[in-house]
Formats: C-alpha cells, sequence, structure tokens
C-alpha cells in the first residue's frame, strides 16, 4: 500500500509517517505540507491512500480531496482532522476520522472497507 501523507504540521504529518511505517503491507512513498504540494507530487508515485489533513491554510483538505479524486478516482482518500466539527461530515461523502486515533489497525480497517487487502 503505497501511502501520501499531507498535513501542515511538522508534528502531525511526522506522527502520521510513523503510524503507516508500523502498518503491515504499507509505506509512505512521499509527505507534503499543503494540498498544492500534494497535487503537484501524486502523479508521478503511484498512490493507492492519501491521508489528508481537513485544515490546511489556502486549499484545505476538502478541496484537496476533491481535486484528487477527480484526477485519480482509483486513489482511496483519508481525511483527518485532530476533533470533528459540525459540517466536516458532509465532505463529498469521504470519510472524515480523528488523526489522533489513528493507528496501524485503524488503517488496515480503512482499506478493508475500501474492498482491498493490505496484508499480500
Amino acid at each position: 500500500m503505497r501511502v501520501l501523507v499531507v498535513d501542515d504540521s511538522d508534528v502531525y504529518r511526522y506522527a502520521l509517517c510513523s503510524v503507516v511505517a508500523e502498518t503491515s503491507g504499507f509505506e509512505v512513498v512521499a509527505d507534503a505540507s499543503s494540498g498544492r504540494e500534494a497535487l503537484a507530487l501524486i502523479g508521478s508515485l503511484a498512490v493507492q491512500l492519501v491521508l489528508l489533513d481537513v485544515c490546511m491554510p489556502e486549499l484545505d483538505g476538502i478541496e484537496t480531496a476533491r481535486l484528487l479524486r477527480g484526477q485519480y478516482p482509483d486513489v482511496a482518500v483519508l481525511l483527518l482532522t485532530a476533533g470533528r466539527r459540525a459540517g466536516e461530515d458532509d465532505s463529498a461523502l469521504l470519510p472524515i476520522e480523528d488523526k489522533r486515533d489513528i493507528s496501524p489497525r485503524l488503517l488496515a480497517d480503512f482499506w478493508r472497507r475500501q474492498g482491498q487487502d493490505a496484508v499480500k
């Protein structure tokens, strides 16, 4: 599972990369600090999953997710936030998880719900 981690916080980006690295069958192929950077990177990486922060300056995670899904419909996107807020569940039917709860098990379960097998 090739993963792109996108978060404007260095601390969360590092933590998310660590969780991905600890998840069997998953690997971080790149990380980005903005939606624009993610859009520039994704085409050359053969990414299968994007972990994407909802709240980022300039191009937020929800708009980035819409652009990613439009250009790369086979890429799974998991939106992350440091606490859910009212109205965020209306984000183009993409799942939103609290990034403080991300774990190897959550990632593997998310991937299984996408109809994929994370461990090969």
